[in-house]
């Protein structure tokens, strides 16, 4: 066995570092966390040994790369190991039996794990699951932690429960489809996905197969107990003339609607859906409508259940869904540019307790909104729910008179609109806020209420009720644009303190470290954007003790430290004082980048490409591996990547391992053996 190195595969090494690691490439380790990593017997390697390599590439010529050279991808920095990979091949088949069609799903064999074909198009991934009692499944069908991979046809799920053995259960597979999202109740009952027209131009259908781009609709899907296997769709729900882009969904058990028909049932569902279509198709107009869009499924879940005596398969096809509620930003609140709702994501805040929504508004920027309440009666215009419940917003401008969002407030950075918005903002990496991600936990000096208690930092005290320490204790927002071109940036990711989430404040900001080369020769401080959203910022999510990890398309997936921003702010009276907000900072605290793994097949095969069939002309992913769309955090300390062509990948970085949930990986790499 070999010391694990920075570049994984000996193609790489030829295509990169023989073309010479000029000083762009080259990243002083003093910019990147001085961390130690563990070679193959155990030892520690001190990080001078590390050879930092810049995997993104803009000047292909320049370089001679080529994007669609798949073994000179597989980049990582050390601390980053593959542990499993699935190509979520099912069957063998790329299509179920008619039967079958956008009504139910089949169960999948193992034995098609990693052979040929690869379905590819996978986009979305959410997981769920008792993560902390190690996955354990119980005899009454509870338990057990599970991976649900939007994939535009068809949606897969996996059981995740041993991270170095990850097993496809079943696909749900429709002809005619645009999945791109897909969202799951925590108990692992109920997956909704959604449908969304397709925009030709920006975002063109797989394969140039035009029946897909009708499809505008929200489809439940029951996946409890042994559905799994075979999954059965309950309900489904048309939003012409767009559908929605992105949802979230939540369970209700703490509130009773007005109809004592529906008040009977313990718990009640609702759906938020974020439908950019009519605010960008009317906002030019100055006519604003709604596009957070809030339903309710009334008559409860137990009625959708299949096989319940009380269930109606019929009528559960086109079950009832109530528009309840919705929300825009109010223009005034806003300082220019576009505004359009881009993601929803449902976060109950660990000290408030609100059920909140945390919106990706584009040029508004992150917008709060509290949904903890439902009215007893629908407001399906969002008049004045959730449309008077703002609680909080953070933009780089100020976006009010006065107050803590006027210009001497403390919640924003102090820019112009032209600096904040449009495609001015755009060129300096701002704006064109596309994604948000609050943390689970709070965090305190680099750990959460996860560590034990003897082990926590003495300015951690007793925890956030701590009368003297209870201070440091922070909750955060990572927020982030989405870029298809920029010439100058590849976009901030912005972490904002939402520990009152009434008054948030900017703490710090990232981007992609490292330098490029113009097209005319020329060296430029900030990595860009050619085209085709190659390196721009994607989907993330937060972990622990302060990690956060993002995907970056085909810059692959980075994992950064926001653990001790509090501790590294510098105030301007050199006392923190959170009630001024960003006026009474002197300095941002650094983002601290600990690594990133590129996703470019499996490493103990030596030509994934022909040997599990992976389409590389599938241009909806840029004709390109890595693409990376979306990932999530296993609090194990797992990361589960959704590359777009190639499949799922299980990473660990070093820094996020547990002793208490060891998972070596399955196979290993080519160059080791």
């Amino acid at each position: 066995m070999q010391k694990r190195r920075l570049i994984q595969d000996e193609n790489a090494t030829d295509k990169i570092v023989v073309l010479g690691l000029v000083s762009l490439l080259m990243v002083s380790i003093v910019s990147i966390t001085a961390y130690f990593v563990l070679d193959s017997d155990g030892e520690e390697m001190p990080t001078d040994e590390w050879e930092w390599v810049d995997p993104v590439i803009e000047n292909t010529e320049y370089f001679n790369h080529s994007h669609g050279d798949l073994l000179a991808h597989r980049l990582s920095t050390p601390n980053m190991q593959l542990i499993d990979y699935h190509n979520l091949n099912c069957d063998g088949n790329v299509k179920p039996p008619p039967e079958l069609d956008n009504t139910a799903g089949r169960p999948c064999s193992p034995e098609f794990k990693n052979v040929a074909p690869t379905p590819g198009d996978s986009s979305e991934i959410a997981i769920e699951g008792n993560f902390m009692e190690d996955c354990v499944k119980h005899p009454d069908g509870t338990g057990g932690c599970y991976a649900y991979v939007s994939s535009y046809n068809q949606f897969e799920i996996l059981d995740i429960s041993d991270p170095n053995n990850i097993v496809l259960l079943s696909t749900y597979y429709a002809e005619v489809a645009r999945m791109i999202d897909i969202k799951v109740t925590p108990d692992n009952n109920w997956v909704l996905v959604n449908h969304e027209l397709t925009n030709s131009e920006l975002d063109p259908i797989p394969n140039d197969d035009d029946a897909n781009s009708g499809a505008n609709r929200l489809d439940l899907i029951y996946v409890g107990g042994l559905y799994k296997n075979e999954p059965v769709k309950v309900a489904e729900w048309d939003n012409p003339p767009a559908g929605f882009h992105n949802q979230d969904v939540h369970v209700y058990c703490d509130w009773e609607p007005a109809n004592p028909a529906w008040a009977q049932d313990e718990c009640h569902l609702f759906l938020f859906g974020a439908d950019p279509y009519p605010e960008m198709a009317e906002g030019d107009s100055g006519t604003f409508y709604k596009g957070t869009q809030i339903f309710y499924v009334p008559l409860g879940l137990e009625g959708l259940v299949p096989g319940m005596s009380n269930s109606d398969e019929d009528a559960n096809t086109s079950r009832e869904i109530l528009r309840w509620g919705g929300y825009s930003p109010e223009v005034e609140t806003t300082c220019g540019g576009s505004l359009f709702n881009h993601d929803n994501v449902f976060h109950v805040h660990p000290i408030t307790g609100q059920k909140l929504l945390y919106i990706s508004y584009w040029d508004a920027g992150l917008r709060i909104v509290d949904v903890s309440n439902p009215p007893d009666v629908a407001d399906p215009l969002g008049l004045s729910w959730p449309q008077d419940n703002e609680v909080g917003r953070w933009l780089g401008c100020p976006s009010a008179d006065d107050g803590w969002y006027g210009p001497e407030g403390g919640g924003h950075a102090d820019m112009t609109p032209e600096e904040w918005a449009g495609s001015s903002g755009a060129l300096l990496g701002n704006g064109w806020i596309h994604y948000a991600i609050p943390y689970d936990h709070l965090i305190c000096n680099g750990i959460s209420h996860m560590v034990a208690q003897e082990l926590w930092p003495e300015n951690c005290g007793t925890g956030p009720e701590d009368p003297t320490f209870g201070i440091n204790w922070r909750h955060y927002t990572i927020i982030a644009p989405e870029y298809g071109t920029n010439t100058n940036h590849t976009g901030f990711l912005w972490t904002i303190d939402t520990t009152d989430p009434a008054m948030p404040f900017l703490v710090s900001k990232w981007k992609l470290p490292g330098e490029s080369i113009l097209p005319d020769g020329s060296t430029h401080p900030n990595h860009y954007i050619p085209g085709g959203y190659i390196y721009s910022p994607h989907n993330g999510d937060t972990g622990n003790n302060g990690h956060v990890y993002w995907t970056h398309y085909h810059a692959g997936s980075w994992v950064t430290d926001h653990g001790k921003i509090w501790e590294n702010l510098v105030w301007k009276d050199g006392t923190p004082q959170p009630e001024k907000g960003f006026k009474a900072i002197e300095q941002l605290a650094e983002t601290v980048t600990i690594g990133y793994y590129l996703p470019a097949g499996p490493t103990w095969i030596d030509d994934p490409t022909n040997t599990l069939g992976y389409d590389m002309a599938d241009c909806w992913a840029s004709c390109m591996i890595p693409f990376d769309w979306g990932l999530q955090y296993d609090p194990r300390g797992y990361i589960f990547i959704s590359e777009m062509v190639s499949g799922v990948y299980v990473v660990q970085v070093e820094e996020d391992k547990d002793p208490n949930f060891m998972y070596p990986p399955t196979y290993v790499a080519t160059e080791d053996e």
